[in-house]
This record gives C-alpha cells, sequence and structure tokens, in this order.
C-alpha cells in the first residue's frame, strides 16, 4: 500500500472509530457493564475508557488489514466490495454480542443496541475502505454461486457449527448458558451458524483459483479468526479472569469454521447436492 493510501486507511480507521465511541455514548443507558466489574490491570490502569478506545483501535485496524488483504477476491467492484464485507463483519460482531445474553444474564435489548454501536461503524468503514482501496486491486474472475452452493454453505456452516459448539458446552471446553438459559443457547447457536455461513456467501468467489486449503485458510483464519478474535478479545482487555475462555473459544471456532468451509466446499460433496453452472 501506497503511502497516500496508507492515510487513506488511517484517517477511515479513525474516523469510524469515533463514530463507534459516539454511538457507544449515546447508548450508555443500555450499556452491559457488569455492576461490580473485576477489571483487569490495563483496565485498573489506564481507565474503562481508555481501554475500550484502544480495543476499538485494535478491532477495527484488524478489519481494515482483513479487507486489504481480502478485496481482490471479494466479489464485486468498487462499493459493492465494501457492502459485502461490511455487512459479514457486521453480522458476525451483532451475532457474537448476543451471546452475552445467556453468558451475562444481560437483557437481549441492551445487548443488541449496544451491538448495533460497533456494528454500524464496522459496515461503514467496508464502505469507506472499497472507495479507496479495492478499486486498485485485481480482481479475479467473477463467477456466481449456484441456488445450491448458497443453501448447503448455510446448512453446513449451521449444522457443524451448532455441533461444535454444543461439545464444547457439555464437556465445560468453553462457558456457556446451556444450563440457564437452554433454549436461548439453542436459538442463538443456530443463528450464529447461519450468519457465519451468510458470511461466506458474501465473501465466497467461485472464480478464485486458490486450492481448496487457500480459500479455506483466507476466510476461516484470515476473515473470521481475525476478526472474531479481535472482537472478543474486549473482554480480557477490559476485565479480569476471561483470558483463557476468549483464547479457548477463539482457536475452537477457528477449527469448526475450517471444518464448516471444507464439507460446504468440498469438490466430493457438490455433485452430490446439487448441479453447477
Amino acid at each position: 500500500m501506497k503511502k497516500r493510501g496508507l492515510l487513506k486507511t488511517v484517517a477511515i480507521i479513525l474516523i469510524c472509530v469515533l463514530i463507534d465511541i459516539a454511538l457507544h455514548s449515546i447508548t450508555s443507558a443500555y450499556s452491559t457493564m457488569p455492576e461490580n466489574p473485576n477489571y483487569s490491570k490495563l483496565a485498573a490502569l489506564f481507565g474503562t475508557e481508555i481501554t475500550a478506545t484502544l480495543w476499538a483501535l485494535l478491532a477495527f485496524s484488524g478489519a481494515a488489514c482483513v479487507f486489504y488483504r481480502l478485496q481482490s477476491s471479494i466479489p464485486g467492484v468498487g462499493i459493492e466490495k465494501g457492502l459485502r464485507y461490511g455487512t459479514a463483519i457486521s453480522l458476525l460482531w451483532l451475532f457474537a454480542m448476543l451471546e452475552g445474553v445467556a453468558l451475562f444474564g444481560n437483557a437481549i435489548i441492551n445487548e443488541f443496541i449496544v451491538g448495533l454501536s460497533d456494528a454500524i461503524p464496522v459496515f461503514l468503514m467496508g464502505i469507506l475502505l472499497s472507495l479507496s482501496i479495492a478499486k486498485k486491486g485485481k480482481n479475479s474472475e467473477l463467477k456466481q454461486l449456484t441456488l445450491g452452493q448458497k443453501i448447503l454453505a448455510v446448512c453446513v456452516f449451521t449444522g457443524v457449527f451448532f455441533i461444535g459448539r454444543y461439545v464444547a458446552y457439555f464437556t465445560g471446553v468453553i462457558q456457556s448458558g446451556h444450563q440457564t438459559s437452554p433454549f436461548y443457547i439453542f436459538l442463538w447457536t443456530l443463528l450464529m451458524g447461519t450468519c457465519i455461513g451468510v458470511a461466506c456467501i458474501l465473501l465466497e468467489n467461485p472464480g478464485n483459483a486458490l486450492f481448496l486449503k487457500r480459500r479455506a485458510a483466507k476466510f476461516s483464519i484470515l476473515f473470521f479468526g481475525v476478526n472474531w478474535a479481535t472482537f472478543l478479545f474486549f473482554m480480557p482487555l477490559l476485565f479480569s479472569g476471561f483470558i483463557i475462555d476468549v483464547l479457548s473459544r477463539i482457536i475452537l471456532d477457528i477449527l469448526i469454521v475450517t471444518i464448516g468451509y471444507y464439507l460446504a466446499f468440498s469438490p466430493r460433496m457438490a455433485p452430490i447436492v446439487f448441479k453447477s453452472h
């Protein structure tokens, strides 16, 4: 990236972080902060506002870097790339936020509004980045996913995420609300898997000449892994006692999504489920 392009990217990140901070300030009445929090050493040293700002800079910078690495393979031209990427990541972050209803007993309206405070600016960032960066990239040959491929991807990601998460819930690998809020966590797990499938559909380009392993790595580790990790890292950054659970959650979910990608786009499965154009 040239110096001018880098400056534009930094400016876009800072603008969107400021919007994020402003939205969180406006929606402070719906805050999901615990009443008697056990703050991390970082938050105790610098305060919650500075720590939250550092997280926002980390998360939005990570999302921007991922977009820059993926933009040549995202379907579409110009702003369409940004709409696709922005929609995918905003859905990912919003649904991740909604897990807090079962984990911490927060009201769903609070989690949803606070989640929108992050989802809206990151969606906007995707659009702005596409206007300043995407048009410079070389596009892969664009082909459309068939309806069968789309249905298969969503169903596979939903099923694999659901099974993988429930194994983790019952074995105690990660914290969950499956005992205190069984219906909600059941519904959330299904919808989160569906959300990941939709994100994959938005970003997947069948014309991409990369081998399946590299395509799986780009989606599962680069898009999902980086954006999932930076978003979830808010908890251990601000509060004490979450680092092991969050790291376990990140590693587990990346593995689940990688398996889901392989199953959804494996050439062995495609002829069984649908006919390609």
